[in-house]
Order: structure tokens, then sequence, then C-alpha cells
């Protein structure tokens, strides 16, 4: 028995492949950005930490840090769509 999973898109998914870091609740799991939308993206989690319904998402080389809602989920891997109104710059280090 095989599972699909359906889900619609706002815009055309592009291939990615970067890293990423989930944070929550002082908390930071890895993960592999699979695709990215102007709306979302799909996520390959890298460990077995229970993930909640929203996060913030950082991308490697990208500077902005993007808040996110889960749309689906199988495993290890996410669905997601962005809050654009709640994308903002990662708090900066000691200059």
């Amino acid at each position: 028995m095989s599972t699909t999973i359906r889900y619609k898109t706002d815009s055309q998914r592009t291939i990615l492949l970067k890293r990423g870091t989930i944070f929550f609740r002082n908390t930071s799991v890895g993960c592999l950005v699979l695709n990215l939308s102007t709306g979302g993206a799909g996520l390959a989690v890298e460990s077995d930490v229970a993930i909640p319904l929203a996060f913030e998402l950082e991308i490697e080389s990208e500077p902005i840090r993007r808040h996110c809602v889960v749309a689906w989920r199988l495993e290890r891997r996410l669905g997601v769509t962005f809050e654009s109104d709640r994308m903002q710059r990662p708090a900066s280090g000691p200059v």
C-alpha cells in the first residue's frame, strides 16, 4: 500500500537543497530545505525531536528568519507555509 500526499502551493517550488535551522522554545534543530517557493517550503528534519506547529526557519546564506506554520507532516518531512508579515532578520552578535 502506498501513500500519496497532495498539497497546493501558491507558486512554483524551486529545488533548493540548503541547510537550515528550525528555532522554537530555546531549541534549534537542523534540517535540509528541499524546496522553496514565495509562500512555503519542503523540509527534511535531521532528528526525531517533536517539531511544533509553528516555528522560525533560518536558511543558510539568507539574511532573514521566516515564521513557518506546518501544513503537512510525514515522518521527518514537513511542508510549511510562510507568514510573510512575520519575517525578520536574525539578531546579530556583538560587533
